[in-house]
């Protein structure tokens, strides 16, 4: 239902992660040089636009996250399940975060030759990653609070 203000946070926590996959992550470094370009799909280089390494995981991750909040908003009769898809999304949202800022720049790029010896530096737009986690925790609670009201009213009766 539109109406409910927990509709909107999880509309807002999934738009986030799905316009992550269209903005980079950050640049990689070499000697304070920007010379590849990290987002949710590739890694590439700025200059010749040749992708070095994919990045799938990031994308799969993130849309992941970003499907289970859309859908989640269906799920508006049955409270339950939405507080249980909720706790699967927060989690899957923090293996995101993860994944996005250290396993991949850590580990990952390590393992190939182009970029060994490059430095992350992580773009702004990267914050608003934080935000996804954020406005799910809200929607449960509100969606924990319409829970306790309507045991509350069945309670009465």
């Amino acid at each position: 239902m539109i109406q409910r203000k927990q509709t909107i946070y999880l509309f807002f926590s999934g738009l986030i992660t799905l316009v992550l996959l269209f903005i980079p992550f950050g640049n990689l470094m070499v000697e304070n040089t920007p010379c590849f370009e990290y987002n949710a799909f590739f890694v590439k280089t700025l200059q010749e636009e040749i992708v070095i390494m994919s990045t799938i995981g990031n994308t799969i991750l993130l849309i992941i996250t970003s499907t289970l909040s859309f859908i989640t908003v269906f799920f508006f009769k049955k409270r339950k399940l939405q507080l249980r898809l909720i706790s699967l999304n927060m989690l899957v949202v923090l293996i995101t975060i993860f994944t996005i800022s250290y396993i991949y720049p850590n580990f990952v790029f390590n393992r190939n030759v182009n970029l060994i010896e490059t430095k992350l530096d992580f773009n702004y737009m990267i914050i608003f990653i934080f935000f996804s986690p954020i406005g799910l925790y809200v929607a449960k609670k509100a969606i924990a609070k319409d829970e306790a009201m309507v045991k509350n009213a069945d309670r009465l009766r």
